[in-house]
Protein backbone atom coordinates (compact mmCIF):
# COMPACT_ATOMS: atom_id res chain seq x y z
CA UNK A 1 0.00 0.00 0.00
CA UNK A 2 1.47 3.48 -1.16
CA UNK A 3 1.62 6.15 1.37
CA UNK A 4 1.11 10.10 0.53
CA UNK A 5 2.28 12.49 3.79
CA UNK A 6 -0.30 16.13 4.03
CA UNK A 7 2.32 19.06 4.47
CA UNK A 8 0.40 19.99 7.25
CA UNK A 9 2.41 16.87 8.56
CA UNK A 10 5.57 18.50 8.35
CA UNK A 11 4.39 21.84 9.26
CA UNK A 12 3.11 20.29 12.73
CA UNK A 13 5.91 18.41 13.10
CA UNK A 14 8.56 21.53 12.33
CA UNK A 15 6.20 23.56 14.58
CA UNK A 16 6.73 20.84 17.73
CA UNK A 17 10.61 20.66 17.07
CA UNK A 18 10.78 24.60 16.83
CA UNK A 19 8.98 24.45 20.49
CA UNK A 20 11.17 21.76 21.67
CA UNK A 21 8.81 19.32 21.87
CA UNK A 22 10.79 16.47 19.70
CA UNK A 23 10.28 13.89 22.60
CA UNK A 24 6.51 14.65 22.31
CA UNK A 25 6.31 14.31 18.57
CA UNK A 26 8.06 11.34 18.80
CA UNK A 27 5.03 9.49 20.54
CA UNK A 28 2.64 11.87 18.48
CA UNK A 29 3.68 10.20 15.61
CA UNK A 30 3.63 6.73 16.91
CA UNK A 31 -0.03 7.18 17.78
CA UNK A 32 -0.59 8.92 14.51
CA UNK A 33 0.98 5.96 12.79
CA UNK A 34 -1.14 3.19 14.61
CA UNK A 35 -4.55 5.18 14.07
CA UNK A 36 -4.57 5.74 10.65
CA UNK A 37 -2.82 1.63 10.62
CA UNK A 38 -5.99 0.69 12.11
CA UNK A 39 -8.22 2.60 9.71
CA UNK A 40 -7.04 0.29 7.37
CA UNK A 41 -6.64 -2.99 8.91
CA UNK A 42 -10.17 -2.87 9.98
CA UNK A 43 -10.90 -1.82 5.74
CA UNK A 44 -8.89 -4.95 4.71
CA UNK A 45 -10.60 -7.20 7.27
CA UNK A 46 -14.07 -6.19 6.06
CA UNK A 47 -13.14 -6.49 2.29
CA UNK A 48 -12.03 -3.65 1.02
CA UNK A 49 -9.20 -3.53 -1.32
CA UNK A 50 -6.66 -0.89 -0.17
CA UNK A 51 -4.44 0.77 -2.74
CA UNK A 52 -3.20 3.98 -0.81
CA UNK A 53 -3.24 6.10 2.38
CA UNK A 54 -3.05 9.92 2.39
CA UNK A 55 -2.07 10.98 5.92
CA UNK A 56 -2.89 14.02 7.51
CA UNK A 57 -1.92 15.26 11.40
CA UNK A 58 -5.56 14.69 11.92
CA UNK A 59 -6.84 11.76 9.92
CA UNK A 60 -7.10 9.67 6.88
CA UNK A 61 -8.14 9.05 3.43
CA UNK A 62 -8.14 5.75 2.07
CA UNK A 63 -8.05 4.78 -1.52
CA UNK A 64 -8.99 1.79 -3.01
CA UNK A 65 -11.88 -1.06 -3.99
CA UNK A 66 -14.98 0.35 -2.03
CA UNK A 67 -18.01 -0.52 -4.53
CA UNK A 68 -19.89 -2.62 -1.73
CA UNK A 69 -19.29 -0.52 1.54
CA UNK A 70 -22.07 -1.04 3.69
CA UNK A 71 -23.18 2.01 5.88
CA UNK A 72 -22.25 -0.01 9.13
CA UNK A 73 -18.99 -0.83 7.98
CA UNK A 74 -18.40 2.96 7.02
CA UNK A 75 -18.80 3.64 10.72
CA UNK A 76 -16.76 0.44 12.16
CA UNK A 77 -14.21 2.02 10.06
CA UNK A 78 -14.03 5.30 11.20
CA UNK A 79 -14.16 4.28 14.85
CA UNK A 80 -11.40 1.69 14.11
CA UNK A 81 -8.39 4.94 14.60
CA UNK A 82 -10.39 6.42 17.73
CA UNK A 83 -10.76 3.50 19.55
CA UNK A 84 -7.35 1.88 18.85
CA UNK A 85 -6.17 4.94 20.53
CA UNK A 86 -8.10 4.74 23.42
CA UNK A 87 -6.86 0.69 23.73
CA UNK A 88 -3.35 2.52 23.93
CA UNK A 89 -4.26 4.87 26.53
CA UNK A 90 -5.93 2.06 28.80
CA UNK A 91 -3.02 -0.17 28.43
CA UNK A 92 -0.74 2.63 29.30
CA UNK A 93 -2.56 3.36 32.95
CA UNK A 94 -3.06 0.08 33.41
CA UNK A 95 0.71 -0.78 33.29
CA UNK A 96 0.84 1.88 36.18
CA UNK A 97 -0.47 -0.13 38.40
CA UNK A 98 1.40 -3.13 37.89
CA UNK A 99 4.67 -1.23 37.21
CA UNK A 100 4.62 2.35 38.73
CA UNK A 101 8.16 2.89 37.33
CA UNK A 102 6.60 2.43 33.58
CA UNK A 103 4.88 5.86 34.73
CA UNK A 104 8.12 7.88 33.41
CA UNK A 105 8.16 6.44 30.31
CA UNK A 106 4.73 6.07 29.32
CA UNK A 107 3.04 8.82 30.52
CA UNK A 108 3.52 11.24 27.82
CA UNK A 109 2.18 8.17 25.46
CA UNK A 110 -0.99 7.97 27.16
CA UNK A 111 -1.88 11.66 27.51
CA UNK A 112 -1.06 11.29 23.39
CA UNK A 113 -3.37 8.58 22.75
CA UNK A 114 -6.32 9.87 24.57
CA UNK A 115 -5.96 13.56 23.24
CA UNK A 116 -5.82 11.82 19.79
CA UNK A 117 -9.22 9.32 20.39
CA UNK A 118 -11.28 12.58 21.90
CA UNK A 119 -10.22 15.19 19.24
CA UNK A 120 -10.85 12.42 16.08
CA UNK A 121 -14.01 12.05 17.73
CA UNK A 122 -15.27 15.46 17.22
CA UNK A 123 -18.17 16.03 15.29
CA UNK A 124 -16.74 18.08 12.50
CA UNK A 125 -15.67 16.47 8.98
CA UNK A 126 -12.92 15.77 8.11
CA UNK A 127 -12.36 14.04 11.09
CA UNK A 128 -13.58 10.57 12.39
CA UNK A 129 -16.50 11.76 14.40
CA UNK A 130 -17.55 14.32 11.39
CA UNK A 131 -17.15 11.06 9.01
CA UNK A 132 -19.75 9.45 11.41
CA UNK A 133 -21.80 11.92 11.85
CA UNK A 134 -21.86 12.65 8.12
CA UNK A 135 -22.61 8.76 7.48
CA UNK A 136 -25.68 8.91 10.54
CA UNK A 137 -27.42 11.87 8.85
CA UNK A 138 -26.48 10.58 5.26
CA UNK A 139 -29.26 7.76 5.85
CA UNK A 140 -32.67 10.04 6.56
CA UNK A 141 -31.41 13.35 4.61
CA UNK A 142 -29.63 14.07 1.21
CA UNK A 143 -25.84 13.89 1.76
CA UNK A 144 -25.07 16.52 -0.10
CA UNK A 145 -27.13 18.90 2.00
CA UNK A 146 -25.94 17.15 4.86
CA UNK A 147 -22.32 17.79 3.69
CA UNK A 148 -22.76 21.54 2.97
CA UNK A 149 -24.07 21.85 6.94
CA UNK A 150 -21.04 20.14 8.10
CA UNK A 151 -18.63 22.66 6.16
CA UNK A 152 -20.57 25.34 7.82
CA UNK A 153 -19.92 23.81 11.44
CA UNK A 154 -16.15 23.08 9.71
CA UNK A 155 -16.25 27.27 9.23
CA UNK A 156 -17.30 27.49 12.74
CA UNK A 157 -14.80 24.96 14.63
CA UNK A 158 -12.07 26.81 12.79
CA UNK A 159 -13.25 30.17 13.97
CA UNK A 160 -13.82 29.22 17.32
CA UNK A 161 -9.93 27.75 17.77
CA UNK A 162 -8.69 31.39 16.44
CA UNK A 163 -10.43 33.07 18.54
CA UNK A 164 -9.48 30.60 21.05
CA UNK A 165 -5.44 31.03 20.36
CA UNK A 166 -5.63 35.29 19.49
CA UNK A 167 -7.50 34.86 23.02
CA UNK A 168 -4.33 32.33 24.11
CA UNK A 169 -1.60 34.99 23.12
CA UNK A 170 -3.31 37.68 24.14
CA UNK A 171 -2.99 36.25 27.83
CA UNK A 172 0.21 35.44 26.86
CA UNK A 173 -0.19 31.49 27.01
CA UNK A 174 -0.01 31.27 23.29
CA UNK A 175 -0.71 27.75 22.22
CA UNK A 176 0.53 26.63 19.20
CA UNK A 177 -1.71 23.47 18.39
CA UNK A 178 -4.92 25.83 19.00
CA UNK A 179 -3.97 27.79 15.87
CA UNK A 180 -2.74 24.56 14.00
CA UNK A 181 -6.34 23.18 14.49
CA UNK A 182 -7.86 26.13 13.52
CA UNK A 183 -5.69 26.34 10.24
CA UNK A 184 -6.51 22.45 9.62
CA UNK A 185 -10.04 23.21 9.90
CA UNK A 186 -10.08 26.12 7.68
CA UNK A 187 -8.22 24.26 4.99
CA UNK A 188 -10.22 21.38 4.85
CA UNK A 189 -13.55 23.48 5.12
CA UNK A 190 -12.85 25.59 2.01
CA UNK A 191 -10.42 23.39 -0.01
CA UNK A 192 -12.25 19.62 0.74
CA UNK A 193 -10.40 16.63 -0.62
CA UNK A 194 -12.35 15.94 -3.54
CA UNK A 195 -10.95 13.19 -4.62
CA UNK A 196 -10.90 11.58 -0.87
CA UNK A 197 -11.62 7.75 -1.60
CA UNK A 198 -12.09 7.90 1.80
CA UNK A 199 -15.12 10.63 1.68
CA UNK A 200 -16.30 8.04 -1.37
CA UNK A 201 -16.10 5.01 0.59
CA UNK A 202 -19.05 6.72 2.73
CA UNK A 203 -20.58 8.25 -0.19
CA UNK A 204 -20.93 4.25 -2.10
CA UNK A 205 -22.28 2.86 1.13
CA UNK A 206 -25.23 5.26 1.49
CA UNK A 207 -26.10 5.12 -2.46
CA UNK A 208 -26.09 1.16 -2.25
CA UNK A 209 -28.92 1.50 0.96
CA UNK A 210 -30.58 4.10 -1.63
CA UNK A 211 -30.77 1.46 -4.85
CA UNK A 212 -32.73 -0.98 -2.92
CA UNK A 213 -35.64 1.32 -3.08
CA UNK A 214 -34.31 2.90 -6.59
CA UNK A 215 -31.97 5.41 -7.32
CA UNK A 216 -32.59 8.27 -9.96
CA UNK A 217 -30.02 8.30 -13.03
CA UNK A 218 -28.91 12.08 -14.03
CA UNK A 219 -27.96 13.13 -17.26
CA UNK A 220 -25.42 15.90 -18.46
CA UNK A 221 -24.41 17.19 -21.67
CA UNK A 222 -20.60 18.99 -21.37
CA UNK A 223 -18.64 19.93 -23.99
CA UNK A 224 -15.07 18.03 -25.39
CA UNK A 225 -12.93 20.69 -23.20
CA UNK A 226 -14.84 20.13 -20.02
CA UNK A 227 -12.19 18.96 -17.76
CA UNK A 228 -12.78 15.21 -15.35
CA UNK A 229 -12.02 17.76 -12.60
CA UNK A 230 -15.07 19.08 -12.87
CA UNK A 231 -17.27 16.28 -14.18
CA UNK A 232 -16.04 14.51 -10.59
CA UNK A 233 -17.40 18.02 -8.56
CA UNK A 234 -20.39 17.61 -10.20
CA UNK A 235 -21.10 13.99 -8.46
CA UNK A 236 -23.78 13.70 -6.10
CA UNK A 237 -24.40 11.01 -3.44
CA UNK A 238 -28.12 10.99 -4.35
CA UNK A 239 -28.09 10.14 -7.94
CA UNK A 240 -26.11 8.16 -10.58
CA UNK A 241 -24.56 10.04 -13.22
CA UNK A 242 -24.05 9.55 -17.07
CA UNK A 243 -22.07 12.39 -19.34
CA UNK A 244 -22.64 12.38 -22.49
CA UNK A 245 -20.07 14.58 -24.76
CA UNK A 246 -21.03 16.77 -27.46
CA UNK A 247 -19.47 19.23 -30.16
CA UNK A 248 -21.12 22.79 -30.74
CA UNK A 249 -23.51 21.29 -33.22
CA UNK A 250 -25.04 18.75 -29.81
CA UNK A 251 -23.61 15.77 -32.00
CA UNK A 252 -22.69 13.12 -29.70
CA UNK A 253 -18.80 12.15 -29.16
CA UNK A 254 -19.34 9.80 -26.62
CA UNK A 255 -20.77 9.29 -23.41
CA UNK A 256 -19.08 8.35 -19.33
CA UNK A 257 -20.62 7.21 -16.84
CA UNK A 258 -19.27 8.31 -13.31
CA UNK A 259 -17.80 4.27 -12.35
CA UNK A 260 -15.82 5.03 -16.02
CA UNK A 261 -15.02 8.51 -14.94
CA UNK A 262 -13.40 7.86 -11.86
CA UNK A 263 -11.36 5.34 -14.16
CA UNK A 264 -10.58 7.69 -16.38
CA UNK A 265 -9.48 10.42 -14.30
CA UNK A 266 -7.23 7.68 -12.15
CA UNK A 267 -5.51 6.86 -15.73
CA UNK A 268 -5.03 10.00 -17.38
CA UNK A 269 -5.73 12.84 -14.88
CA UNK A 270 -8.44 14.74 -13.53
CA UNK A 271 -7.39 17.71 -15.95
CA UNK A 272 -8.02 15.38 -19.04
CA UNK A 273 -10.67 17.03 -21.67
CA UNK A 274 -14.02 14.98 -21.77
CA UNK A 275 -13.64 15.13 -25.86
CA UNK A 276 -9.74 13.22 -25.02
CA UNK A 277 -10.95 10.83 -22.83
CA UNK A 278 -14.12 9.36 -24.79
CA UNK A 279 -11.58 8.80 -27.87
CA UNK A 280 -9.40 6.91 -25.66
CA UNK A 281 -12.20 4.65 -24.26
Amino acid sequence: MKFWISPLCFLLAAAMLLLGYGFELVYYLIALGIHELAHAEVAKRRGYGLESMKLTPYGASLTGKFESTRPRDEIIIALAGPLINLVLAVMCIALWWVAPTSYAYTETFAYVNLAAAVFNLLPVFPLDGGRILLAALSIKFPRQAVYRRMRLCGFAAAALCAALAGFALYAGLFNPSLALIAIFFFVSTVFPDSHSKYRRLYSMGFRLEKLKKGLAVKEVMVSPDTKLNHLLRLLNANYFYRFTVTDASFTVLGEITEIELEKLAAEFGGATPAGKAVKAE
